[in-house]
């Protein structure tokens, strides 16, 4: 026994010291974003439950993608990065939306400390964000025990109800307790435990005690399964290095006030007596324990087809579940070191009983992952509005979607090991981020070659639609140049005739437009960097600056440009893990426009719709402070975006011009500080089919996955169909003036717990950040 644990530790902690890069998005319009590419290899679209994926990737060792919350939409793009949102040292965890003042907001903990989990160091909280990305709350814990204060720990931000006035936080505390464990080898004593614990505090921003349990005061340490010095729980021989006997990781409340506590090292479900329990139990006494060493369920058994009976170790999530009467939880089945309990990881759904005398406790669903992988560490599993269940596998980049029966419809990652997020979700959310996210980069490979453009908003769930305007002079007169469809993508890519600056205009479904982009500058390769180019793009690393632009003369007049041509291209396609390979691509050159454009005159700027593009302000710097309240979004009803057909694989081809969306006359916001798009380094943005591709509903099997350092963010072909906006005539109606570059202020540090900043512009550094996150083992 003692020969073939050493082993387990031994391989574990090789697993975890590798470092993993990944293929990243190559965002022309966003260097400053480094986000891991999402691979998605299954995909019934007609099955899925709509909503956006939202993950916090990491790695136990250095990494070249910044660990920050996303959100991908399930044809796999980023739809959000939330790296500007962090506070300087801290990692992003446990991603999600929850209910704050009766309203959807976006909820995650940043955190630094030990690995595996707490105490949290200095700064750890939890953030509360609104549809503008807003922070609106801070949370962090207000208690103490034996004479430590808590802090907060990764495993577990729950903001209770719709509400949300209080929310659930993990802690750990090591003090100096000594136990003994004759069941691990050598009988090993430890001076120092540390004690897994969880209060209820209140979220005004006061953080006020409402609840505190402790485990060590219920809980006899010897109920572990875990020895001291196995792999991240501790040796016990130091106030630095207390041994983690209990490892507290869920946390939930249900209606009559009592709570679920999920502790990983005991393989144990624990149900805790509220301040108000209807059976008469003192606060915090253990109403029932479900599972490990001393279960109160003398009957786990299961109606799972292959399943004989309820079993389950070293879990995570777990969660009241009112509708089955029951439970729910993600079972690891492993810890890495210890024998697995299952061969491989999954959600599962558990009914109680404790009437009639007997308690009994039986799994009736159990949703395993298409890949049978044998997770050792985090993960999660939700019930999804439409009956589906969302798992994300932790330890693993994976993520799936089942139905009830347990058909997989929908199967992603986003790399290898030693990729990891701590847990994954799947929610609805509508984001109206400020004006400052809104960007556009323009580029032409010479000065008469077709302009290419590329358009975001980061966070915008709402923009349909794009125009484009261009200019011989930044201040003088703008034509619409082009009209572009979003299908999905983060970037929203057209071409057009030739011109020396250009901006976009973004608009909804309806035509309403949502926002204006800084009016930039059209990128020309000198005579030194043109040769490596080709007409969409520069390779990866190339430095868009001042330095390598060519200066080019006022275009002439536009010529017309078949809507049916098109231009054959070799490109050079490189990733920034991967060698370069040469593909022809065909290009399609829309949209076609005549050789008068409409001319518009330069009229003051017009403001954004009410519902977006709105500066908010920044709430209080103090978490002990009621933040401030922020000003009340439109009440107009709001419209998902609309979901689109899985892509084929085929090469990239440019959308079709489709009719030009309502230009409503809305009042255009205060200019806010936007920074310039031209300076920092970028990569290549080269068309190139996916190397994982989509399965297409009831038609074909799941293609075989390639690797995943091969695939590239490409502009979406045209030929998947995609809901046009609704068809309006163009009013003449003068079109807005292009918006002045200007500096933006930088961005202010916060300290513990604060209510940091939403960012007024976006640094342009591409240089990628290592990854802030602990290792895998012990979460």
């Amino acid at each position: 026994m003692p020969g073939i644990r050493a082993a387990a530790l031994l391989l574990a902690s090789f697993a975890l010291s590798q470092a993993q890069n990944v293929t990243l998005l190559n965002l022309l319009s966003r260097p400053d974003i480094q986000a891991p590419t999402f691979y998605v290899t299954t995909s019934e679209t007609a099955l899925l439950a709509p909503g956006y994926i939202m993950i916090t990737p990491s790695s136990p060792g250095s990494t070249n993608f910044q660990n920050a919350p996303y959100l991908y939409n399930n044809l796999g793009h980023l739809v959000w990065s939330g790296v500007h949102h962090l506070s300087p040292g801290l990692g992003a965890y446990d991603e999600k939306v929850c209910y704050y003042k009766g309203t959807p907001h976006l909820c995650f903990t940043q955190f630094t400390g030990p690995v595996g989990g707490g105490p949290g160091g200095v700064g750890s909280y939890s953030a509360i964000l609104d549809e503008t990305y807003t922070q609106v709350a801070a949370v962090a814990p207000s208690g103490t025990f034996a004479g430590q204060d808590l802090t907060q720990d990764l495993h577990e931000f729950n903001v209770i109800g719709t509400a949300g006035a209080s929310a659930l936080l993990t802690s750990y505390i090591t003090y100096a307790h000594n136990v003994t464990y004759p069941a691990c080898p050598g009988s090993p004593e430890t001076p120092f435990t540390k004690t897994g614990l969880f209060t209820e505090v209140s979220t005004d921003g006061l953080n006020t005690t409402l609840f505190q349990w402790n485990a060590i005061d219920h809980v006899d340490p010897t109920d572990t399964y875990v020895c001291p010095g196995d792999n991240n729980v501790g040796s016990g021989k130091s106030i630095s290095d207390g041994f983690d006997f209990f490892h507290i990781n869920a946390l939930d409340k249900d209606e009559n006030g009592d709570y679920l506590v999920s502790s990983r090292h005991t393989s144990t479900l624990f149900k805790i007596a509220g301040n108000k329990n209807t059976e008469g139990l003192a606060p915090g006494s253990i109403i029932w324990r479900l599972g490990g060493k001393q279960t109160s369920f003398p009957i786990m058994d299961s109606t799972v087809p292959g399943t004989p009976n309820l079993n389950f170790s070293f879990q995570h999530h777990a969660r009241f579940r009112p509708s089955i009467n029951g439970v729910s939880l993600w079972d690891n089945a492993n810890d890495a070191v210890t024998t697995a309990s299952a061969v491989s990881s999954s959600g599962m759904s558990v009914t109680i009983s404790t009437s009639n005398g007997t308690n009994k406790a039986t799994l009736i669903e159990q949703y395993v992952s298409p890949g049978g992988q044998l997770d050792s560490s985090q993960g999660s599993h939700q019930f999804l509005p439409n009956g589906n269940h969302f798992m994300g596998l932790g330890s693993y980049p994976y993520v799936y979607e089942q139905t009830s029966d347990g058909t997989t419809v929908f199967y992603a990652n986003w790399g290898n090991l030693p990729l990891q997020s701590y847990r994954a979700f799947k929610y609805a959310w509508v984001g109206k981020p400020p004006i400052s996210e809104i960007a556009l980069f323009a580029y032409a490979q010479s000065c008469t070659a077709p302009a290419a453009f590329y358009a975001s908003w980061n966070g915008a769930t709402e923009v349909v639609s794009w125009k484009y305007f261009t200019s011989s002079s930044e201040n003088g007169t703008f034509a619409l140049a082009a009209t572009a469809v979003n299908n999905g993508t983060f970037e929203t890519f057209t071409t057009a005739s030739f011109n020396l600056y250009a901006y976009a205009i973004a608009y909804d479904d309806l035509g309403n437009m949502l926002g204006q982009t800084p009016t930039v500058s059209v990128f020309v390769p000198d005579a030194a960097l043109a040769p490596s180019c080709n007409p969409l793009s520069c390779p990866v690393g190339t430095n868009y600056g001042a330095a390598s632009k060519a200066t080019c003369a006022a275009p002439p007049a536009p010529t017309v440009i078949s809507s049916t041509s098109s231009i054959v291209i070799s490109t050079t396609l490189k990733s920034s893990t991967t060698s370069k390979a040469t593909t022809p691509v065909r290009i399609q050159q829309t949209p076609s426009f005549t050789t008068s454009p409409v001319t518009v005159q330069k009229t003051p700027s017009l403001s954004t719709s009410p519902a977006h593009g709105k500066k908010t302000p920044t709430p209080s710097s103090s978490p002990l402070k009621k933040p401030k309240k922020t000003p009340s979004p439109s009440t107009s009803p709001i419209k998902q975006p609309k979901k689109t057909p899985t892509p084929s694989t085929s090469p990239p081809a440019q959308a079709k011009k489709t009719p030009s969306p309502s230009s409503s006359p809305v009042k255009h916001p205060k200019k806010t500080p936007t920074p310039s798009i031209s300076s920092p380094a970028q990569g290549t943005k080269t068309p190139s089919p996916s190397t994982s591709r989509i399965k297409q509903p009831k038609k074909t099997p799941t293609p075989s996955t390639s690797s995943p350092a091969q695939a590239k963010e490409t502009p979406a072909p045209s030929s998947s169909p995609v809901k046009q906006p609704k068809k309006t005539p163009t009013p003449s109606t003068p079109t807005p003036a292009p918006v002045k570059k200007t500096p933006s202020p930088s961005m202010t540090k916060t300290r513990k717990p604060t209510l940091s900043p939403s960012p007024s512009s976006f640094p342009l550094s591409s240089t990628p950040s290592p990854s802030s996150s602990p290792a895998a083992r012990g979460y």
